[in-house]
């Protein structure tokens, strides 16, 4: 990596340990990230929609998603979330020991990363970016097999390039993008060519049973 990046688990662990007092929030956590700060919003929610397997849970998810998308198109430096959310405060300690605990895994991904092809995740760039999350965040938000697993990988991927500022990682990202969009297109046309119907044939044949 260059002289002067510093990775995310130094970024977080630099932010937290130098943090004044013994609690702080999410709020302070984006703020200490800065630029960075929506790959860390969008890594959190991305993985949270891939992994869902509450029914409806992936469409709450998606909500903020989509939020952080439209900022991002509008051209917001760091993203916004309503008090209630930013304002939950942890413990500086149970967050030092936290960040520590995940310092490997997140160092073994750090290790093929770096600032590359910058001109990708510039400010153009990141608008596209928020465009694309708010296109995967629309699909998570609907109904079907598939429409949040694929989308949501595509969004965590992305945030750990912004996070790292590595455009190829970016391209990539891109490109698992239009491959999660297809899969939620699969997902989508199934419920509406095979689910929908046989739910109404199902609506149907009750009501006949019902009214005689």
């Amino acid at each position: 990596m260059e002289a002067n990046h510093r990775s995310t688990s130094e970024a977080l662990l630099d932010i937290v340990r130098a943090f004044p007092k013994e609690h702080m929030t999410l709020q302070d956590l984006m703020e200490g990230l800065g630029e960075r700060s929506f790959g860390f919003v969008l890594l959190i929610f991305g993985v949270l929609s891939a992994i869902s397997i509450i029914p409806g849970l992936a469409t709450i998810i998606a909500i903020p998603l989509l939020f952080f998308g439209l900022q991002m198109l509008a051209g917001y430096r760091t993203p916004w979330l309503p008090k209630s959310i930013s304002g939950r405060s942890f413990a500086k300690a149970d967050l030092i020991a936290t960040i520590e605990r995940a310092v490997p895994a997140m160092r073994w991904v750090e290790r093929i990363c770096k600032p590359r092809f910058l001109f990708l995740i510039g400010r153009f760039g990141e608008r596209l970016l928020g465009l694309l999350v708010f296109i995967l965040a629309a699909v998570i938000a609907l109904p079907g097999p598939g429409t949040n697993f694929a989308p949501g990988v595509a969004i965590a991927f992305m945030a750990i390039a912004i996070i790292e500022r590595d455009g190829l990682l970016v391209f990539a990202g891109v490109l698992a993008s239009f491959f999660a969009l297809y899969i939620g297109y699969l997902g989508l046309h199934l419920v509406v060519t095979e689910l929908l119907p046989w739910v109404w044939d199902q609506t149907v044949e009750l009501w006949k049973m019902v009214a005689g």
